[in-house]
């Protein structure tokens, strides 16, 4: 495997594990604001260490080793802040248990993009703007000549079809 395809592959196995690493980081930090933040950081670490990974191995495992150091960094930060925070004890068991969690996230992505395939083509490219080129409300508003109140009302509205259109795929699934 040339170091392109290797790459390639890296980005796949990192993409497909992304719910799972923020869920695992908002288990050790329960109602911690900056949770996006640590899995940036850590996104940035397993990307810059890719060559140290072994393909074929437990990424996810390898990955939540890199996201539990990228924490207890956080953790040791909010500690000198004064901030509560749990016991490394507590944090713990909860990463445990969301480790454990036998969740598929490959078939949620699969359900997000037939749900995605379902919407209209605006509101899907409204999608793509915002969470795909991370194109800001305001941005995208001033480009179609429309107000960013306008395209956040409408963003409030596919969200809430597009969980309403998972929960169905997801039910279908598991009976």
């Amino acid at each position: 495997m040339n170091e392109a395809e290797r790459d390639q592959e890296f980005v796949r196995l990192l993409t497909c594990q992304q719910g799972a690493i923020l869920a695992y980081i908002r288990s050790l930090m329960p109602g911690f604001a900056g949770a996006n933040d640590i899995l940036q950081q850590t996104n940035i670490t397993l990307w810059t260490k890719r060559e140290v990974f072994e393909l074929g191995t437990n990424f996810k495992a390898w990955a939540f080793a890199i996201a539990r150091n990228h924490v207890l960094d956080q953790r040791k930060k909010l500690k000198r802040g004064n901030w509560l925070v749990f016991s490394e004890d507590v944090a713990v068991l909860f990463a445990e248990e969301v480790a454990e969690e036998d969740f598929d996230h490959d078939l949620a992505y699969r359900a997000l993009e037939l749900c995605l395939a379902k919407l209209q083509p605006h509101d899907r490219e409204l999608v793509q703007k915002r969470y795909c080129e991370s194109v800001t409300l305001e941005e995208y508003a001033q480009e179609l000549d429309r107000s960013a109140g306008t395209l956040k009302a409408r963003l409030f509205k596919i969200r809430a079809g597009l969980r309403r259109c998972l929960d169905r795929q997801l039910q279908h699934v598991a009976s």
